[in-house]
């Protein structure tokens, strides 16, 4: 593992002059490399805010946030009064700009198979702004649902507002060549069924072109391109001509087909539609909560949706979208400091790489013939990188269960994320660089800089290779950084062992690690606010990966004062973790989450306290004690090992879920019972269990086919058949029922409301402004069942 002579001249010390002039190239070489990376980082921020007063032409948030702050007055889920008044609010503002808006109404049975299946009655909005020569219609589409747990101004009042204050920019202008259709989803939030509406019953959805969707996950941030169609080729060409100050990736849509999240771009896909997807994502802690309204988002991040919706409304209004839709090969892309977007046919990927692998062999061999380079010290830069990966994921995933330990609370966050997670990624971030410079300085006692550097480089060669045959999106980060490290090498290579050549070839070590900074800096602020800080480890070993390219420079520009990099970096992590432990307290700004609702057993009698959580907390501790154990609730969840805190709660006078038998029609192979449920109350969500042996399916709900085909098999492998529609009309749901058998049918009927009862005379403390119901789909619900035989 030594090296020969050669690189051991190499680590001793030159004059004073010379180790002066290599120090000062060296960081001056650093600091440019720091600033490059601060550039990147900076320019993913989003661009400033418009105010109110701005141009007409030109879209401002100023303006747009009024239609924010009355969308998000307080939660609209899919089915509640406020529902109904911010779809009002769409439609007068629709009128007022001169549009003839639609509202569709129908029943729609979910696409995804499951237990229960979903299905819901939908109201999607549909305006049209006509062109003067239409080839296909561009759709803007944002949905204006929200959960009940928020009022949703992020999501997606920002979509909405974005849509309403791009038809006025729009209509300040000269007309369009193309269509442009203003598509207001229904019930995204329960299972994207305004969508699926759309695309299989609306007319219009036979225009489309190209759909441009508007999302969020958070309150700030800058707006990502994050998700596009197949054969996206050009459509990123005509998007990177368009965009201002574009902020994309291909690497950022890999990532999210990964994870287990869709909008309704998802549904317009799998009709066949081209499209992009377009979301901020910090501050993820307000997601699904009271905390998304008004006052919470970043206005710059609303300016930024915007100004993507407008100009590339403009843009893409005024092509030919049939040729622009058509088919064609995918396309590896990124921006550079949201200036402008690099990309190239995906097809590349392949023989960029096979060219790099190519390049990378021939380096190493003259590294060997000069003498540079031996398989020993390039066999300990190998073992340094792995053991750095290594031991950053661990490192980092032991302190942050210490701190999961000491702070149970964070449990119950949104994704596992923390209102202070930005002082983690700080932590995490110094605790690497403190552990990666320790190991590599003590590897660097016995080998070289040059052979650590070209050791680590058979890991990113290797990146490469696996990136480009199984996710080329990715590609793009391994190629252009590790090419610009094989021509750092083979500078060094190339400039001979001379002590006068030696801050030359540290400067060109540092400006070879420029690639890796530029691109690889935002995009650590990337993942770790997509994946959020519990997936901190993840995040940590494409730190490693990076900080592998530059820390055998920091060596020899520290010279003899090599620790005090390690021992700094640990300092500045310990801080940081004070930190975090100092702010992670809740209060009314940074509220902590808790689960209550309430559940009427109208067969016996009884009611009960009920809450997800396993353990109380000091609000819901006056309704569970410290001996409560979880139980299961099989009145209201019938087949489901789901278990609960439950208390004995005060009865209430609610009206229970009906179901009446419509006819039945019998005969050798079973029985066809035609139902209605519905829910007196008028709750917003009516579920349906069969229970028992009977072997029943459903084949119809208002008169659309159910197809559960696959659910009957899942039943007949211990699950049940169920069925949870939203938004259940006045006069109930029609449900058709065929059975295998002329047993019984016995059935439960389960509905929820978005609140908890009032209970006269309970004296219930109020939830203190410090906490706050969690984004679960039962926090603050009631829930009413009652069983019914046929």
């Amino acid at each position: 593992m030594a090296d020969t002579a050669t690189q051991r001249i190499e680590r001793s010390s030159p004059s004073a002059s010379l180790k002066s002039i290599s120090r000062f190239a060296g960081l001056a070489a650093l600091l440019i490399v720091a600033l490059c990376a601060a550039l990147a980082v900076y320019r993913q921020s989003p661009p400033p805010a418009s105010p109110a007063s701005a141009p007409a032409a030109e879209f401002a948030s100023g303006r747009a946030m009024k239609h924010v702050e009355t969308v998000a007055r307080r939660p609209h889920p899919i089915g509640s009064a406020e529902h109904a008044a911010v779809r009002a609010y769409i439609l007068g503002e629709l009128t007022a700009q001169g549009l003839a808006p639609e509202t569709q109404r129908t029943t729609i049975v979910g696409a995804a198979e499951g237990v229960p299946r979903v299905a819901g009655s939908v109201e999607n909005i549909v305006g049209r702004l006509k062109g003067t020569g239409n080839t296909k219609a561009l759709m803007l589409a944002a949905h204006y649902d929200s959960v009940p747990a928020g009022p949703g101004a992020s999501d997606d009042g920002s979509g909405v507002a974005t849509l309403l204050e791009t038809l006025r920019a729009l209509k300040s202008a000269a007309p369009l060549r193309n269509d442009v259709i203003f598509l207001f989803t229904d019930g995204e939030e329960m299972g994207l069924l305004g969508a699926q509406a759309f695309v299989a019953e609306h007319p219009s959805a036979r225009d489309v072109g190209l759909v441009l969707n508007f999302e969020a996950r958070g309150s700030s941030g800058p707006a990502y391109m994050y998700e596009t169609s197949t054969g996206n080729r050009r459509l990123i060409q005509e998007f990177a001509e368009a965009a201002p100050r574009p902020v994309t990736n291909s690497l950022l849509y890999e990532v999210y087909k990964l994870l287990p999240n869709d909008t309704d771009l998802s549904v317009f896909k799998r009709a066949g539609l081209k499209g992009l997807n377009f979301a901020y994502i910090d501050q993820s802690t307000n997601y699904h909560t009271r905390l998304d309204d008004a006052r919470t988002i970043d206005q710059r991040s609303l300016q930024h949706q915007g100004s993507y919706a407008l100009a590339l409304a403009r843009h893409f209004g005024n092509l030919d979208l049939a040729a622009v839709s058509g088919s064609g090969d995918d396309a590896v892309y990124f921006d550079l400091f949201g200036a402008f977007v690099v990309r190239y046919p995906a097809s590349w990927a392949l023989v960029l790489t096979v060219l790099t692998l190519l390049f990378f062999v021939a380096v190493i061999v003259l590294g060997f013939r000069r003498r540079r380079l031996t398989v020993g010290g390039m066999a300990a830069g190998l073992v340094a990188l792995l053991v750095v990966l290594l031991g950053a994921y661990l490192l980092t995933m032991l302190v942050w269960r210490l701190f999961g330990s000491l702070y149970p609370e964070y449990i119950g966050m949104s994704f596992g994320d923390t209102y202070n997670s930005k002082l983690y990624l700080a932590a995490f971030i110094a605790l690497t660089l403190s552990f990666t410079s320790a190991l590599y300085l003590l590897f660097g006692k016995r080998v070289s800089a040059l052979s650590l550097l070209a050791g680590a480089s058979v890991w990113w060669a290797l990146a490469l290779l696996l990136t480009t045959l199984f996710v080329p999106g990715a590609s793009y980060l391994f190629t252009w950084t590790l090419l610009a490290a094989l021509v750092a090498l083979l500078v060094v290579i190339l400039s001979g062992g001379t002590q006068a050549s030696t801050g030359r070839r540290i400067a060109a070590l540092f400006i070879g690690a420029i690639p890796a900074v530029v691109l690889f800096s935002p995009l650590i602020e990337t993942l770790f606010v997509g994946l959020t800080v519990g997936s901190s480890a993840l995040v940590m070993l494409v730190v490693a990966l990076v900080l592998a390219l530059v820390i055998p420079q920091l060596k020899l520009v520290g010279g003899a004062n090599g620790w005090l990099l390690p021992l700094a970096s640990l300092v500045v992590c310990v801080a940081f973790l004070v930190a975090a432990a100092l702010t992670s307290r809740f209060d009314a700004s940074r509220p902590r989450r808790d689960n209550l609702f309430y559940a009427l057993e109208a067969d016996a009698g009884r009611a009960f306290w009920a809450s997800t959580s396993l353990r109380a907390d000091d609000w819901t501790s006056q309704f569970f004690s410290a001996k409560t154990e979880p139980a299961l609730m099989p009145a209201f969840f019938p087949h489901r090992q789901w278990r609960f805190l439950t208390s004995e709660a005060p009865m209430t006078a609610l009206a229970a879920p009906q179901v009446e038998l419509l006819s039945d029609e019998r005969n050798e192979t079973g029985r066809t019972l035609r139902l209605r449920a519905g829910s007196p109350r008028r709750a917003q969500v009516l579920s349906l269990y069969v229970e028992g042996d009977a072997e029943a399916r459903g084949t119809t709900v208002n008169g659309k086919a159910l197809g559960d085909e696959g659910a009957a098999a899942r039943r007949e492998a211990g699950g049940v058949w169920a069925l949870r529609f939203y938004a259940p009309p006045p006069e109930g749901i029609e449900l058709t029922l065929t059975t295998k058998s002329q047993q019984p049918v016995r059935i439960k009927a389960v509905d929820q409301s978005y609140e908890l009862p009032t209970l006269p005379g309970s004296p219930i403390r109020p939830r203190p402004d410090s906490a706050m119901a969690s984004p679960h789909p039962l926090s603050d619900s009631t829930l009413v069942s009652k069983s019914f035989t046929f």
